[in-house]
């Protein structure tokens, strides 16, 4: 064999690892568990953050067991009684869009990225939490289009979710 013969078969064989491995990656990430609202193992929501503080203290803010609503099929942490209390009386004002993943990879694909609750920006009312500050840039950049994407591919997404649980069922 030559060394050009070498060459060409060592990088087909690079192309079908890192082709398979990548296909395999996307395959995982398709197959990864989504649900309306992040929360981690325990069922809490936005890392116990209180989703309420964002609003009335302009802070992000650590909830604690002693204030706690279960909502959503999701466990949601409060600062204070009067925030736990907010909450109660209309959820969806003060939830993350998005269900708390990042609203620049729902934009783009659809992707239900975890975000980082300390990563956070509130618009028209409307709470949005971030994997990265890289993408809260990349979505402030071009707000009014993310926003319409992302609010097209959530409806997809949540269209997926009730359908898998529908047919869990059965």
């Amino acid at each position: 064999m030559t060394n050009f013969t070498k060459l060409m078969m060592l990088i087909s064989t690079l192309v079908l690892v890192i082709g398979g491995g990548f296909s395999f990656y996307l395959t995982y990430q398709a197959n990864q568990p989504v649900a309306l609202t992040h929360a981690d193992e325990n069922g809490i929501a936005i890392e116990a953050f209180d989703a309420v503080a964002y609003h009335s203290s302009g802070a992000a803010q650590k909830g604690v067991r002693n204030f706690q609503v279960t909502w959503a099929g999701s466990i949601w942490y409060f600062s204070n009684l009067e925030n736990r209390q907010t909450f109660s009386s209309d959820p969806e004002k003060y939830v993350p869009q998005f269900g708390g993943y990042d609203p620049f990879g729902m934009a783009m694909n659809g992707v239900s990225q975890p975000a980082t609750p300390e990563l956070w920006e509130i618009n028209d009312g409307k709470l949005y939490l971030f994997y990265s500050g890289k993408t809260r840039k990349l979505w402030q950049e071009n707000f009014q289009e993310n926003l319409i994407n992302a609010n097209i591919q959530w409806t997809r997404v949540k269209q997926k979710i009730q359908y898998k649980t529908e047919m869990e069922k059965e």
